[in-house]
């Protein structure tokens, strides 16, 4: 890479692969490893049907629906539940395992079925679910730089009530995501719900050029527009970092924190959880702002000091809630994770 090039990264090397994908996108790649991949797609789009038009039916077959998925698929019990020992730590019961993992598939359901629904809600009704927002001070005070600002979330909760709130007042929103093109229905939901909120898609990944997307990201900021992505899991053919994790290391990208060197962008973690009666609670962390110049005593390989501090958030959040982490996959390193090269 040339000096210049390097130079647009804050001194970081540039990200091999585009950022990360949506919620919306890595669940329902987790939810198709429930079963064999075609018919976990094939059950993706049925349940978006009936959840679209019966959404009742859906509500009352859910138990029966987690019994048979649990059930049928060893691998998806191996996961959540070596997932969930290291959430809960090297002390706790299989029958406190077995329960997250059983949490963690019943979200995926609700989560299919709320995509489905909400694709005939308005903003408005989308905000009606919602119970409160938390930190919303702090992010008006932030931006106030006008620098724009990195929304960083998990695959965690319900966010589209959150793209909704976010909405009423930034008039352009971008949403960075993976398409996934074999699941077709799925993806026609997704991109119905985001033409409805008026965010705009910025997807990766398949055939996208990823330097491309970089600077779309970095001017878009730089225009004082907000970005929003994941946070923690890279994607595939994305390099990851290593991080201490809960009980445990997971590799977690590192483009939020190098977009925010790049641009001065304040990084803002954002999260929308679920709470009684199924209203979302928006919790807004305190924003802070990565210098563009390396720390002292950073050496190039070691987790930058804003990535540790932004994977402690989002670990505090999955302690926190463990059954709304929509990840079925074994996500921590000492189970099985490769890292990206």
């Amino acid at each position: 890479m040339s000096e210049a090039a390097r130079a647009t990264h804050g001194g970081m090397p540039a990200p091999s692969a585009a950022p990360e994908g949506s919620s919306r996108q890595v669940a329902a790649a987790e939810l198709a490893a429930i079963a064999r991949p075609t018919a976990g797609q094939r059950w993706i789009a049925a349940l978006l049907w009936i959840a679209g038009r019966m959404p009742g039916v859906i509500g009352a077959l859910k138990p029966a629906i987690v019994f048979f998925a649990w059930r049928s698929s060893r691998g998806m019990r191996e996961a959540t539940m070596a997932n969930a020992a290291r959430i809960l730590g090297p002390g706790s019961t299989e029958r406190a395992r077995r329960a997250i993992g059983k949490g963690v598939v019943g979200s995926f359901v609700d989560f299919l079925t709320e995509m489905a629904r909400n694709q005939r809600r308005t903003a408005e009704e989308l905000l009606s679910r919602l119970e409160s927002v938390e930190g919303r001070e702090r992010y008006f005070e932030c931006r106030k730089a006008k620098r724009g600002a990195i929304l960083v979330t998990a695959h965690l909760g319900s966010f589209e009530t959150a793209v909704a709130e976010i909405r009423r007042f930034e008039p352009r929103v971008r949403v960075v995501f993976q398409r996934d093109s074999r699941l077709s229905r799925f993806e026609d939901a997704r991109a119905s719900q985001r033409r409805a909120l008026g965010a705009i898609e910025s997807p990766v990944g398949e055939g996208s050029d990823p330097y491309l997307m970089w600077f779309t990201l970095r001017d878009a900021l730089l225009a004082d527009e907000i970005v929003l992505m994941q946070g923690d899991r890279v994607m595939p053919g994305q390099r990851g970092v290593r991080v201490p994790f809960l009980h445990g290391t997971m590799l977690l990208p590192a483009g939020p924190v190098k977009l925010a060197m790049a641009t001065g962008s304040p990084i803002v973690p954002v999260f929308a959880v679920k709470g009684r009666g199924g209203r979302v609670r928006i919790e807004m962390e305190e924003p802070f702002f990565v210098p563009s110049e390396a720390p002292e005593g950073w050496r190039r390989g070691d987790p930058h000091p804003a990535l540790l501090r932004l994977s402690g958030i989002i670990a505090e959040k999955v302690a926190r809630y463990p059954e709304q982490w929509l990840v079925v996959h074994k996500a921590w390193c000492e189970d099985g994770t490769k890292e990206r090269a």
